[in-house]
């Protein structure tokens, strides 16, 4: 659905800043490592709303740490590239570079390292919970250091604030939440899901649709990455004409796949799947012989998320309901480049995704960050299963399911709680499940 920002709620607009994630982190990363190998500073750590795992960003924060800083922020000023000095103070620069980014530099000296990586991560809110559980213990905690007594007490650490102040370490996907100082032990935010925790990504394309590599060079980039499973999921015909004008490629596309299964049985396990479009009234753009073929398929929206919301929830739950249906890709429609979003009754949703036992997918592509943490979390308490996928369009783009695990780890989630996190064995067999029944006699809806 294009929405206006007047029509957008505060919940949707909150997620409608200038920058994606996706754009955001290698710049970042790159005036990180320009400032380390070309000036005196000591250390540089990326703060604010890209360490707290945004998805969409307003500009970026670095904190620089240095035992001199006027020279250090010359030495920044003097750096080559295109970029302006809009402010300069004793120990702040805020710097605009391309696409009229700002990227905010804080500099400290090596003692006020920590605090300054604390305060400038945020948000505002957690810092004044630590600032107020600091005052009940008869402490003191700043932007430049901390107290107990009135004594300065020596911290080496962001860790060892909150030993301090007697806490776990919060992780910064995490501190926009509200908890008490009890619920913080409970939350247990050291579990959250990581990358290494990832075995399969169940949402990759190759260019037998719109990828850019063949189905063999995205498997080969999924071993060396220590995938244990890919799936090999590109559209069905409705996004992908004219270049076809039915779905007999995926018969070629199988042979294909058996072959490379065969070659690579040793070294990971290979799906055979598909992203097919869930048409206007809900049916699925393959007849059904493709879609019992398929070892997993992914059900999305691509067109026609203008209907009324009643129709467009009708439609998905639809699909949800279809027994050969495993995942809904990239629930809510697209954010970059253009604002095409579903307006979508989503507690209807995830009451009929959990019934059947659907998963909703985390999507990484920097396009989809629409189900974002909130809306993962809502799902997850109603019983939902949860895929986590790159959505890669190209070997490169495996990478990018970093964006997803950001969403993942706001969200609160273990590996427990995400499908990607199974053996290959457990998987398959989390994949059978309804097609078993419809084995059985469940009826099918789906398109004829």
């Amino acid at each position: 659905m294009n929405l206006s920002t007047q029509q957008l709620s505060l919940y949707e607009f909150e997620i409608f800043k200038q920058f994606s994630s996706h754009d955001i982190l290698p710049i970042a990363n790159q005036w990180k490592d320009k400032i380390l190998s070309n000036t005196s500073a000591i250390d540089v750590q990326i703060t604010g709303e890209l360490r707290r795992g945004k998805a969409s960003l307003s500009h970026i924060d670095l904190v620089v740490s240095t035992d001199n800083i006027p020279l250090t922020i010359n030495e920044i000023c003097g750096l080559t590239g295109t970029f302006t000095i809009k402010t300069k103070s004793r120990n702040f620069l805020e710097i605009l570079v391309k696409n009229k980014l700002i990227i905010l530099v804080w500099l400290t000296i090596p003692s006020e390292f920590p605090f300054a990586v604390l305060f400038t991560t945020g948000p505002v809110t957690h810092t004044d919970w630590l600032d107020q559980i600091a005052f009940n213990q008869n402490k003191r905690l700043s932007f430049h250091g901390c107290w107990k007594n009135k004594q300065s007490v020596q911290i080496g650490s962001e860790q060892e604030i909150y030993q301090f102040l007697g806490l776990p370490f919060i992780t910064p996907e995490i501190r926009e939440r509200n908890f008490s100082q009890n619920a913080s032990f409970v939350l247990s935010p050291h579990n959250l899901i990581t990358h290494s925790d990832i075995r399969s990504d169940l949402h990759v394309h190759s260019n037998w649709s719109d990828g850019k590599n063949t189905i063999e060079e995205m498997i080969c980039a999924a071993i060396i990455r220590g995938l244990s499973s890919i799936a090999i999921t590109d559209h069905s015909p409705l996004v992908l004409k004219p270049r076809y004008t039915n779905s007999k490629y995926f018969l070629s596309q199988h042979e294909e796949i058996d072959g490379l299964i065969n070659k690579y049985r040793n070294q990971i396990t290979i799906l055979k799947g598909v992203e097919v479009d869930i048409l206007p009234d809900g049916s699925l753009d393959l007849p059904e012989e493709l879609l019992r073929s398929m070892d997993i398929v992914i059900a999305s929206l691509h067109v026609h998320l203008d209907q009324k919301k009643s129709i467009l929830t009708d439609r998905l739950i639809r699909a949800i309901e279809n027994p050969f249906v495993d995942v809904i890709g990239h629930p809510g429609g697209r954010l970059y480049p253009m604002h095409d979003i579903a307006d979508l009754d989503w507690e209807r949703v995830f009451q009929a995704a959990a019934f059947h036992q659907v998963a909703m997918e985390i999507n990484s592509h920097k396009a989809h960050p629409l189900f974002d943490d909130r809306k993962v979390s809502d799902a997850i308490n109603v019983g939902v299963p949860i895929c986590l996928n790159s959505d890669a369009h190209s070997a490169s783009m495996l990478d990018q399911s970093i964006f997803g695990i950001n969403i993942a780890r706001r969200a609160g989630l273990d590996k427990k709680q995400i499908i990607n996190t199974w053996s290959p064995s457990r998987l398959k067999i989390w994949l059978d499940r309804k097609k078993s029944l419809h084995r059985r006699g469940k009826k099918l809806i789906s398109k004829s």
